[in-house]
């Protein structure tokens, strides 16, 4: 889920590696930062446009060890003191020394944690993945439990991941929504760089026009996979959301600049009904962007050709 323990791998990388190291290509934000220009940067190289809106930094760490940098990120979209939508990012500089050491604490970080990873799990709606060799490419969707995720967390140890933003509510007199949706978005190969960068989004349903909510805990929930079909309005709605993140997905992997043999195929979710609310985009515009992905290599020719049909038969 969001503000998984990314410090176990850190603890992990810790043991290995003695010699403090600074990688200079980061932005450095600070905790009640404000960003008013639409992207959050987090690299020269890898940014997220924000929507219209003063969004504000709730989230900062820095761990550095030897050959190895990780930053963390946290910056959320408040409206009438609630955090309506949200983005968090885990960038590990990850070197190019000890590979065969560091690799594998990747692999079990991603598909062997007890708690959470890119494997089905009851409590996920949707998990796409590959992983061929070191190489994984994964993208997850679920509901948020935000009680559960910042004050009791399935892992106890992954409590601390949340304290600046437990604070930062504290101290600012704001809140989450009680019931979210999340995505959650991970790329690693050493075919291209050695950057690993895991991406979390979370959005209150209602920016995308989602029903109210009478159930608030992770198993009763609505939009839990158990519990959806009895709710066909829910369904909409995180179909919707997947939509997005599937979309966002697909500008992840272009920035990974990920080989085209490790894309997911994600044809199936991309609709262009989806959007944050406000946005009407037109239909010439979204077939623009679907171009712009396949020429980009973002979207293969099935993929590509498989969206556009929805798009004009919708």
């Amino acid at each position: 889920m969001v503000m998984r323990n990314i410090k176990k791998i850190i603890q992990l990388v810790s043991i290995i590696c003695t010699v403090l190291y600074t990688y200079a290509n980061a932005k450095m934000y600070k905790v009640g930062e404000e960003i008013n220009n639409g992207v959050f940067e987090i690299t020269k190289e890898f940014k997220i446009n924000l929507s219209p809106g003063t969004w504000t930094v709730m989230r900062r760490e820095e761990h550095k060890w030897g050959y190895f940098d990780f930053r963390i990120f946290g910056a959320g979209r408040i409206i009438n003191n609630e955090v309506v939508e949200f983005w968090e990012v885990v960038w590990g500089d990850m070197g190019m020394r000890l590979t065969g050491q560091i690799d594998p604490l990747i692999y079990a970080f991603i598909f062997k944690d007890r708690y959470d990873g890119c494997y089905e799990r009851p409590e996920y709606y949707l998990v796409k993945v590959i992983s061929i060799g070191r190489m994984h490419n994964c993208m997850r969707i679920a509901h948020w439990d935000v009680q559960k995720e910042l004050y009791a967390p399935d892992d106890p140890t992954a409590k601390v991941n949340s304290v600046q933003y437990r604070k930062y509510i504290r101290e600012n007199g704001i809140k989450f929504p009680e019931m979210g949706l999340s995505s959650y978005h991970s790329y690693f190969s050493r075919h291209n760089r050695q950057n690993w960068f895991q991406v979390n989004y979370v959005i209150d349903p209602k920016l995308i026009d989602g029903p109210k909510n009478k159930f608030f805990t992770e198993d009763t929930s609505e939009y839990h996979k158990y519990n959806i079909e009895k709710h066909p309005e829910h369904k909409k709605t995180i179909e919707k959301f997947i939509s997005l993140a599937a979309k966002y997905h697909k500008e992840f992997e272009k920035k990974q600049k990920a080989k085209r043999s490790h894309l997911l195929d994600l044809s199936n979710y991309l609709s262009e009904d989806a959007g944050i609310k406000s946005s009407n985009k037109d239909i010439v515009k979204q077939l623009k962007e679907l171009n712009d992905l396949y020429k980009s290599g973002a979207l293969s020719g099935y993929e590509f050709e498989k969206a556009k049909k929805k798009l004009l038969n919708n």
